[in-house]
């Protein structure tokens, strides 16, 4: 099982963060990803009990863009670590927003109709108690989706930069989720097409040692043009079928009534 810690070096570098700032509504990775996890919040809240106006949670919501997307729902609100990245959500527009653990969150019980944690829980030394706040603040019924990245043999430049602890495989993330007390309603592997290329991509940054350089600078309009459509391909699939590996793991997670 995948999923052991890794030694911890530091938070994400801020560099990191104006890098996310720049590229995020726009690059191939932070597109595909939307794209999947939005289908699969389409399709969870479908089975949610209807309510006249849902409180939505974004923890780890970093420079804003997501909390853009999920407006569409409801009243947002997001936590993040590091007040950085806040400045950055309140340049977007978002002011609830606020310095918070995802291990202690700052809110009561049965808070939120809708909650995300998009390659979050890969950074908390604890796994099952970050799951287990989730689970605590979520309505019951309500959903969640997480989104970790997969396979330690993946490990990167990006890993080191971010503060990542491990990386899972779906029997970890399912251990994990299940021991905090919640219920998986879809797990699978995600961005099946990028597996080899980004191996072996990684391999040569450290090769090459270029353990310092922000991967998601790595781009170019045409690749990134290609790349999005073949990340973003995959959100019909997973919204009924799931892929054998991939890249990241995708996780819909319901609190039990």
């Amino acid at each position: 099982m995948e999923n052991d810690a890794r030694p911890w070096k530091e938070a994400m570098r801020p560099v990191n963060y104006e890098v996310m700032f720049e590229v995020e509504d726009d690059h191939w990775w932070f597109v595909g990803r939307r794209a999947i996890v939005f289908a699969l919040i389409d399709d969870a809240l479908q089975k949610s009990a209807a309510v006249s106006r849902r409180i939505i949670l974004d923890i780890g919501c970093g420079t804003g863009a997501t909390m853009d997307h999920l407006k569409r729902y409801g009243e947002v609100q997001g936590i993040d670590l590091s007040e950085l990245p806040l400045r950055f959500s309140r340049k977007r527009g978002h002011s609830r927003v606020m310095l918070a653990s995802a291990t202690e969150l700052p809110f009561a019980d049965n808070s939120f109709d809708l909650l995300t944690a998009l390659d979050v829980i890969e950074h908390l030394d604890d796994d099952v108690r970050g799951l287990g706040e989730i689970r605590r603040v979520l309505k019951p019924g309500a959903p969640a989706v997480i989104f970790v990245p997969a396979f330690q043999a993946l490990w990167g430049p990006n890993d080191d930069q971010s503060g990542h602890k491990r990386r899972y495989r779906l029997e970890g993330l399912k251990s994990a989720a299940t021991a905090a007390g919640l219920t998986i309603e879809h797990i699978s592997y995600a961005n099946i097409a990028m597996f080899l290329p980004i191996w072996i991509g990684r391999k040569i940054l450290q090769l090459f040692g270029r353990e310092e350089q922000a991967e998601n600078r790595i781009n170019n309009p045409l690749i990134n043009k290609l790349l999005s459509r073949i990340f973003t391909s995959e959100a019909g699939w997973l919204r009924r079928r799931s892929l054998p590996f991939g890249v990241s793991i995708v996780c819909v997670v319901r609190k039990e009534i």
